[in-house]
């Protein structure tokens, strides 16, 4: 898009300018793949009826199809092996015929495979939601044996003094384990993941701080949400959150709007070389810092604003799923569900971004943008059914009237701002920010 003709230089030194990325991907996508190495080019073209012989190999091995059938086998373990070789020929069957996606590393298969890997979720999530409180959380034994126990929360705001004179091992006990806590790694590692995602400052910092908010507005729910004002201040916000989203956009801001013409594996002079480039294959084909906007008019702030609250309820639904299901903080289903939100939620995003650009007539959402979002519905609905009863706290007064008042000041703030715009009208220019490039050996 270029600039908006017919503006006079007085009225373009009054008018807004607003820069954005042009988002291109298919002519990216066609871009990348149109010189393939020739080490790597075979990686790129249709395999689907040797992966579909193969794989129909492998399910006659498995299933013993060809041997006599076994007296007294478990069956557990035939209901079990039988679930799990649905699941492999469903994401199979996703990895060759699922639709391209605008991500190509490490290989197109894989981000196919996360769509159906998506997918499953969301199916998975749609039969929890038709089960009973009690069915669910049996349920959940058949993923982790550990699983079906009742838990306790912990209160981290339980005590919040900074000096514990009585204490025989530390004089600062309360801070020594809320900062050698082992979730403080993972704090400051979630925080890289979601500011590579978001790729802007601004709402990184809102979410944040939205985060945080959230844990006030709902301690009365969940005892884990109760910190203590130097946790969730010092620790969380200026330390774990900070060193994140500091260490998230100086990755983004390194590869930011390069294309990287990668030299094929079979021109690497060297050993080393060749093992740079593998290595590399797993890194983003090309880096874009999403341009949001959100200050350029009253829709576009309620357009982004919504991807901020959908980050907040995927990072509160943690808590309560963790609460609901009888999940405890330390189970690798924890772990899982966190690592499938974000490969889901980096095309997803990018997608949503690519939406809110687009200026064609008719515009359609994304694949993993709408998987997102249902998800995120399915989440919330199943938190809703089985948290019935289980929070019989009020929410405390004051908070109720703050978000209250805030809402109030936010929908005034709005038509205001929508008023003035309507009154006053500046032309807006749009200049696009192309992509340089950088060969790399």
């Amino acid at each position: 898009m270029g600039q908006l003709a017919g503006v006079s230089n007085a009225e373009r030194d009054e008018s807004e300018e607003i820069v954005v990325e042009d988002h291109d991907d298919e002519g990216m996508l066609k871009k990348l793949l149109k010189d393939l190495d020739p080490w790597t080019a075979w990686a790129y073209t249709p395999h689907t009826i040797t992966v579909l012989i193969l794989g129909a190999c492998f399910l006659v091995w498995a299933s013993g199809a060809l041997r006599p059938e076994e007296q007294g086998r478990d069956h557990d373990v035939n209901t079990k092996a039988g679930v799990w070789a649905m699941v492999a020929v469903f994401l199979g069957y996703f990895s060759l015929q699922a639709p391209p996606t605008i991500l190509i590393r490490p290989h197109p298969a894989f981000w196919r495979l996360v769509h159906g890997l998506a997918v499953l979720y969301l199916l998975f999530l749609t039969f929890l939601l038709f089960q009973t409180r009690d069915d669910a959380r049996q349920f959940m034994k058949y993923l982790h044996p550990d699983l079906g126990v009742e838990l306790g929360e912990r209160s981290y705001g339980a005590d919040c003094r900074i000096y514990t004179p009585e204490n025989p091992h530390s004089k600062f006990a309360n801070v020594y384990d809320t900062l050698f806590d082992e979730f403080v790694i993972a704090h400051i590692l979630g925080w890289w993941g979601k500011s590579i995602m978001v790729r802007n400052l601004l709402l990184s910092w809102m979410i944040s701080i939205g985060f945080e908010m959230m844990e006030v507005t709902l301690n009365h729910m969940l005892p884990n949400f109760n910190e203590c004002w130097w946790d969730s201040i010092i620790l969380d916000i200026m330390i774990c959150n900070f060193f994140g989203i500091w260490a998230g956009l100086s990755t983004v801001r390194y590869f930011e709007g390069k294309t990287y013409e990668w030299v094929g594996l079979s021109q690497q002079p060297s050993l080393i070389g060749k093992v740079r480039r593998s290595l590399g294959q797993f890194t983003p084909a090309y880096w874009d810092k999403d341009q949001w906007n959100f200050l350029s008019g009253p829709i576009r702030f309620v357009q982004v604003m919504g991807l901020v609250i959908v980050i907040l309820i995927v990072e509160v639904n943690a808590f309560y799923l963790k609460f609901i299901l009888w999940i405890p903080p330390r189970n690798p289903l924890n772990s899982y569900r966190l690592l499938v939100w974000w490969i889901i939620a980096n095309p997803a995003i990018r997608e949503y971004n690519s939406f809110l650009q687009n200026n064609k007539p008719i515009k359609k959402l994304g694949a993993f943008c709408w998987l997102a979002v249902a998800i995120v519905i399915l989440e919330v609905l199943i938190c809703v059914k089985f948290g019935r009863g289980l929070f019989p706290k009020p929410m405390p007064t004051w908070i109720f009237w703050f978000w209250v008042t805030a809402g109030i000041v936010s929908l005034l703030t709005l038509i205001g701002w929508s008023i003035k715009l309507a009154r006053d009208p500046k032309p807006v220019l749009i200049r696009n920010q192309s992509r340089d490039s950088k060969k790399i050996q």
